[in-house]
Formats: structure tokens, C-alpha cells, sequence
């Protein structure tokens, strides 16, 4: 090859690295709006924001930036849906992170296939606990009237049990699911939910023009479900996030960190 050639690629490979990590901290907030005969009136303009797959080593500037996009949507409710840590030695961190988001709403959170993997969940359980958070093990909660916040252990590590989770929702409730991982959706009780937030895919984490993402780690979903809003055939809403950290490589490409921030109204006010 080319001397010249050589350089180039080189120089260009090493440019698309830069980006690559540079993009990864460009945390930005992504909005959906929602409307349902079924969600309640009384509660319009109801707002979540949704976090995952922070991959926390530390409190860094990352983190800052999402705590405080999350303060400036001012939800009435935060659900972070597992892959917080994955080490022992970054709990003092996970434990920043979840005080200062319960002083901004209620905070409810699930395992994903990190803390799994790393028989973290019971620490981080506890943690979330001691600062004012709810930790939900295939196990739903009542909100507010009618509202209830549901959640499951680990779909990726066959831990999810979406029947047990939503056997005690009240058939005329609105359900907000929370799982680490669409393939959530490949069971059918889940279904019974308004609404299923999932992280875990990263989105891809780096995609390409016209390709998309070559990889996104869940096994029984479309490719088009890795990332983004989707109304499922049974009239569910899907929200999948790119989530915030990264992994294997620390760089993201077409595929930005983000926040969810979703608004829900009542369809007939």
C-alpha cells in the first residue's frame, strides 16, 4: 500500500475514534408524547423520565449532564431500567446517582444483566431503598389512582416473569412496565401493559448510513425495536433507549446518549 494511503487511513480511523468517544458524552434528551383513552384524566400531562445502561464506573461528567436534563423536565416519575453498574467498586457512584435523582421524583428501578451477572442486585436494592427508591423484582406497584408501575427482573438472563409481574394490576389500571430488555415483549403477558420502557441494546451504539446497527444484544425482537417508540400490534407502546453509557468499546457513532422524556395525556381531554 500507498505510503500516503497508509496515513490516511490511519489518520481517518483515528478520527472516527475521536468522534466516536466525543459523541458518547453528548447526552441529550429525546421527547415522545403519548395518548390513551386509558390513562387518566385527573393526571395530564403526566411526564416519565426514563434512564439506562449508565455503565457507571464513576460520577462523571456524563452522569452530571443526565441529572440534569432529567431537573430540567421535571417528570412526576423516574425509571431506570437496569446495566446502572456492573462493579462492586462504583456503588458509591450508583448511590450519587440515585440520591440526587429522588430528590427530583419518585425513582423506580430495575436489574438488567449487569447487576445479574455481578450478583449486584440485592446491593443495589438496598442502595436505591436507602435513598428513597423503589427496586421492583417481577413485582408492580400502585402509583397514583389509577396508575401502576410494574417491573421485572432480567429478560436477557431468562430472570423476567411478566405474569407474576402484572398479576395484581387491576384490569382497568394504566400500566407502566419497566424491563431491561425488549425481548420483554416475547412474553405475552407483558402485553397486558399500556406502556414497556427497556434499555439494554444500546441502540446499537454504533451504527451506520443505511445499515443501522449491526448489532443490538437482544434475541427475540424486530431490529427496528433496538431503538425508539413503537406501537405494537395489540396497541402497547414500546419506548427502547439508546441508554447513556457504553460498552465493549467507549465510543457511540450515529447513536447519542440520551434521556427519555415522554408525556402522557388522556386522548379524550
Amino acid at each position: 500500500m500507498d505510503e500516503r494511503w497508509l496515513v490516511a487511513a490511519i489518520t481517518g480511523t483515528a478520527g472516527l475514534f475521536a468522534y466516536g468517544v466525543w459523541e458518547s458524552f453528548q447526552v441529550r434528551l429525546m421527547r415522545y408524547e403519548l395518548s390513551s383513552h386509558r390513562f387518566p384524566p385527573t393526571h395530564n400531562d403526566f411526564r416519565i423520565a426514563h434512564l439506562s445502561d449508565l455503565h457507571m464506573r464513576r460520577f462523571g461528567a456524563r452522569e452530571r449532564k443526565a441529572v440534569a436534563l432529567v431537573a430540567q423536565w421535571r417528570p412526576h416519575l423516574i425509571a431506570l431500567t437496569g446495566d446502572i453498574t456492573m462493579w462492586r467498586r462504583a456503588l458509591p457512584a450508583a448511590e450519587t446517582l440515585f440520591r440526587h435523582l429522588a430528590e427530583i421524583a419518585p425513582l423506580f428501578a430495575v436489574e438488567g444483566n449487569g447487576e445479574a451477572a455481578n450478583h449486584l442486585t440485592d446491593t443495589m436494592a438496598d442502595l436505591l431503598h436507602r435513598c428513597g427508591g423503589h427496586w421492583l423484582r417481577n413485582e408492580a406497584l400502585p402509583f397514583r389512582d389509577g396508575i401502576w408501575i410494574a417491573g421485572t427482573d432480567d429478560p436477557h438472563r431468562r430472570r423476567a416473569d411478566a405474569a407474576k409481574t402484572l398479576a395484581k394490576v387491576p384490569d382497568d389500571a394504566f400500566c407502566i412496565l419497566l424491563a431491561h430488555s425488549p425481548d420483554i415483549i416475547a412474553q405475552p403477558a407483558a402485553l397486558r401493559a399500556d406502556l414497556i420502557l427497556c434499555g439494554h441494546t444500546h441502540g446499537g451504539q454504533v451504527r451506520f448510513p443505511l445499515l443501522g446497527a449491526i448489532y443490538i444484544r437482544a434475541r427475540k425482537i424486530p431490529r427496528t425495536y433496538a431503538w425508539g417508540c413503537h406501537r405494537l400490534p395489540n396497541g402497547t407502546t414500546l419506548i427502547t433507549t439508546s441508554g447513556i453509557g457504553t460498552t465493549r468499546l467507549p465510543i457511540r457513532f450515529l447513536c447519542p446518549p440520551e434521556i427519555v422524556g415522554i408525556t402522557i395525556r388522556n386522548l379524550s381531554v
